[in-house]
């Protein structure tokens, strides 16, 4: 079943005094691309909920936001001790060069490079156990809103290719009458020339040309692979897992045997339905953009 490209997944979890909030969005792209806005609790495990994403997803541009909050006493951010003195020791240093009283501002301080280090939850492994559920959870939520958007696709794409069906086969009966008429109307000019001259008309002549008309407008291949490429379309679709590629595929595929259908169409009705074919895969090829 197709899976739509474009999605939002969220999700939250209580760990002790942690509060974890997860939320992912995803829209179109060719191939996955994965950007991660964490929390500095999660920071030292950022790699690992990146892998977690691309284990579900295949294509899209992703985005990751992990939110880790204390409510308690946990702090986020640890005192670099030795760089607080060393900055003090410097200080004292200079102000004494300068016979300038020394008073520590500790809010100017703690705002030096160095100073303040993120704390991480690598001494927590149950709290790192319980960002990756959290993003997993997200992630379930977002293949469920993908999912029921990928129904509405597919009944999209069925609609579409009993259309295009439909379409084919009007050129199936409308190619033999094609020739046949061709046939009628070379007959008749050439037997009123032919007698217009008195010159006997033969029949093996004729032939040689309707011949040669066949043989270039010939569509039977193009049609038996345009209902080949349909069929494999639809399995795509009814498949378990999402093929964006292939359907991507199969719609160039499509296109280019209707495009020759088209090229090799010597009727105005036959005109009609490739224009109308190429209409309809216009809008597959829209759906299919999105589909992972």
């Amino acid at each position: 079943m197709p899976l739509s490209m474009t999605g939002h997944g969220q999700a939250s979890h209580r760990f002790g005094e942690f509060s974890i909030d997860v939320e992912i969005r995803t829209v179109n792209n060719r191939f996955l691309k994965v950007s991660t806005k964490v929390s500095e609790l999660s920071l030292s495990i950022e790699p690992e909920l990146e892998s977690i994403v691309r284990e579900y997803l295949k294509r899209g541009t992703v985005s990751l936001s992990v939110r880790v909050v204390s409510r308690g006493g946990y702090p986020s951010k640890l005192v670099n001790q030795s760089m607080l003195s060393a900055y003090i020791r410097e200080a004292k240093i200079a102000a004494e060069s300068t016979n300038t009283p020394f008073i520590a501002d500790f809010a100017n301080l703690l705002s030096l490079p160095g100073v303040l280090e993120p704390q991480s939850s690598t001494d927590l492994p149950e709290l790192n156990e319980a960002i990756r559920e959290t993003v997993r959870d997200a992630l379930k939520d977002l293949h469920q809103m993908r999912s029921i958007e990928g129904l509405s696709m597919k009944s999209k794409f069925i609609e579409n290719l009993k259309q295009v069906r439909e379409h084919r086969h009007s050129i199936l009966q409308r190619a033999p009458v094609v020739i046949s008429d061709y046939q009628s109307k070379l007959e008749s000019r050439v037997r009123v020339a032919y007698e217009s001259r008195g010159i006997g008309l033969e029949t093996v002549d004729l032939l040689r040309e309707v011949t040669l008309f066949c043989d270039k407008t010939d569509i039977s291949e193009e049609l038996t692979r345009l209902e080949s490429h349909l069929d494999q379309f639809e399995k795509a679709i009814e498949s378990e897992e999402s093929q964006g590629r292939r359907l991507d595929f199969l719609v160039q595929e499509l296109g280019r045997e209707t495009n020759t259908i088209g090229s090799k169409a010597n009727d105005a009705e036959l005109s009609y339905h490739v224009v109308a074919i190429k209409t309809i895969l216009e809008q597959i090829r829209e759906l299919v953009q999105n589909v992972e």
